[in-house]
């Protein structure tokens, strides 16, 4: 039976994974993390609460080709730090040396790992944005994020171990999100409790919102794909040019409400990213599926039948 270790499984996308691999018949899903993870039962035979992860501890010896799904890490890229230095020591160098303790119990299986598509190439040279598109990140997340994707795939080259990097978009859709976490639960959160919304520019710039099911299917495609490249990278996104008036528009279509807006300005975001999904089409067989209204829909939905939702 194969098996699946899921790092960060108390996150949105962690536990979205988790509850997703856990109805597969033909694997056994681990789910780490130093919380419980909120999809699964908390008496789970496959719920490792561990104080780090970054000793690589929960990796059973015997499960040498297991998959590592590495969703642990930051989940916020407006979260705030002091220097370069600070975020290398506390979030780079600790994933490495997770990766290098793995190695060490004799693993050499298939490691995904969860980057952005949405930080990593900066402002773009050219819509949609192909994998081959220069890396140029013009924040401290995006930059910790290439970090990673470098000192990965070197340790991939070197030690016989499969790499795969995703550079997932926007993912929506998770009942596990914070009102205050990604634009959509934002927006969301304003339009049914009368908040205001500040608008970054004039609303024009564009983005692309992956429905987080079509995120786990695409997951699920790079799990049970051939790979023969020690490494590769995937962008996993919707490729629809969303601007952010269109999807204020789109969300007080769909919620009957008018939004409160203002205009800021920022020199943090980039200005319109959209991806290029072609390579996991015609390599993973996969595509998205469910488009921006239907996915705003469902998640809308979900929140009304939800109890003690803002």
């Amino acid at each position: 039976m194969k098996h699946i270790y899921i790092t960060g499984a108390s996150g949105v996308i962690g536990s979205e994974l988790a509850s997703f691999f856990d109805a597969e018949s033909n694997c056994c899903t681990h789910a780490v993390s130093r919380r419980p993870c909120p999809t699964l039962a908390a008496d789970h035979p496959y719920q490792k609460q561990v104080s780090t992860i970054f000793d690589a501890g929960w990796l059973d010896k015997n499960h040498r080709d297991a998959t590592i799904l590495h969703c642990a890490g930051l989940s916020s890229p407006r979260q705030k730090y002091q220097n370069f230095a600070v975020l290398l020591r506390e979030h780079v160098l600790p994933h490495i040396e997770m990766v290098e303790a793995m190695l060490a119990r004799g693993w050499r299986g298939r490691l995904v790992f969860f980057s952005s598509g949405g930080t990593v190439y900066g402002n773009a040279l050219e819509i949609p944005i192909k994998e081959t598109h220069p890396t140029s990140p013009i924040s401290l997340y995006g930059l910790h994020k290439v970090c990673l994707e470098q000192a990965f795939t070197q340790l991939a080259d070197e030690r016989g171990f499969e790499l795969v990097i995703l550079r997932v978009s926007n993912p929506y859709g998770s009942m596990l999100s914070k009102p205050n976490q990604g634009v959509i639960p934002i927006l969301i959160n304003a339009l049914l409790n009368d908040k205001p919304f500040q608008i970054i520019g004039d609303g024009s710039a564009e983005r692309d919102y992956l429905a987080i099911n079509d995120l786990c299917r695409a997951v699920d495609s790079v799990i049970k794909a051939d790979i023969d490249a020690p490494s590769t990278t995937f962008n996993i996104g919707s490729g629809q040019r969303i601007s952010l008036n269109h999807l204020i528009d789109t969300l007080e279509k769909l919620t009957g409400n008018t939004l409160d807006c203002t205009n800021i300005e920022t020199k943090h975001d980039v200005q319109s990213n959209v991806l290029c999904c072609d390579k996991a089409q015609s390599e993973l067989g996969w595509k998205p599926e469910i488009s921006l209204e239907q996915g705003l829909k469902a998640f809308l939905e979900r929140l009304k039948k939800s109890p003690g939702t803002e």
